[in-house]
């Protein structure tokens, strides 16, 4: 998957930052911060839920804002809802508004649908970003557990039939056992669906997620450049060098 400069599933996984500033002064340190570490990232994500407060017309006059100073990077708009973890509290028609508006206004590549959430919605909002050439990355995060293996991989399943061309799931491990079920789901997905694929374990067990689920065909994996929009996100920077120590080692994806 080819957007912009960037091949998504060839080479390492690529880095998203996530933007999370809840205010204009945040968002511009943000900005600032980036382009001083423009080499450590790879690919832009808007959290939205995090100026969640502002009314619609100040929600994207900041999305654009964003999308023109990173324009460079692939961008992804996600609209993080508080049932899977973000700060976001719209109803499913407000969330179907703000990515429908995202999808056909804004100046981005790839927009996150909730893949669990706002059910009733999620074929409208995929048949919409394709009709708009926008990739579409369904996901699903539970801060709470991790599903057994073959639940994992029916969903990944549900995701692909549905039409995702990037398919995330998150998860929060118990032990050890949690975080190598989501590396072989990973492993598995990756290899019978014509898709890219994000396994994350949440937390500081997962940890090993983000940094080695390209050797289990992870395509994406998340860090921070300022503020960690989950837990276990590690700094952009370090895990940059990390990936690139297991590119040299050929262990990369």
């Amino acid at each position: 998957m080819n957007i912009k400069d960037v091949t998504i599933g060839e080479g390492q996984p690529k880095v998203v930052v996530s933007f999370t500033g809840h205010t204009p002064e945040e968002i511009r340190a943000e900005i600032a911060e980036a382009r001083t570490n423009s080499d450590k990232f790879d690919i832009v994500e808007i959290r939205s839920d995090s100026f969640d407060a502002m009314n619609h017309e100040d929600h994207f006059a900041v999305v654009d804002h964003i999308s023109r100073e990173m324009g460079d990077y692939p961008i992804i708009y996600t609209y993080r809802t508080n049932g899977e973890g973000g700060n976001g509290t719209k109803s499913a028609a407000e969330y179907q508004s703000l990515l429908s508006h995202a999808i056909d206004h804004s100046e981005i590549d790839i927009v996150d649908i909730e893949f669990f959430m706002y059910e009733e919605i999620v074929d409208q909002l995929v048949a919409r970003a394709k009709e708009k050439g926008v990739a579409v990355l369904l996901s699903q995060h539970d801060f709470r557990d991790t599903p057994h293996f073959e639940d994992m991989m029916a969903t990944y399943k549900n995701m692909y039939e549905r039409g995702g061309d990037i398919l995330k799931l998150a998860y929060q491990p118990a032990d050890g056992r949690d975080v190598l079920s989501v590396l072989s789901a990973v492993h598995d997905a990756r290899r019978k669906f014509n898709c890219q694929v994000v396994g994350i374990a949440m937390g500081e067990a997962g940890k090993i997620t983000r940094v080695a689920g390209g050797v289990f065909g992870s395509c994406l994996t998340y860090g921070h450049l300022v503020n960690q929009a989950a837990p276990g996100q590690i700094n952009a920077g370090i895990l940059k060098e990390y990936l690139n120590i297991f590119e040299e080692e050929g262990l990369g994806h």
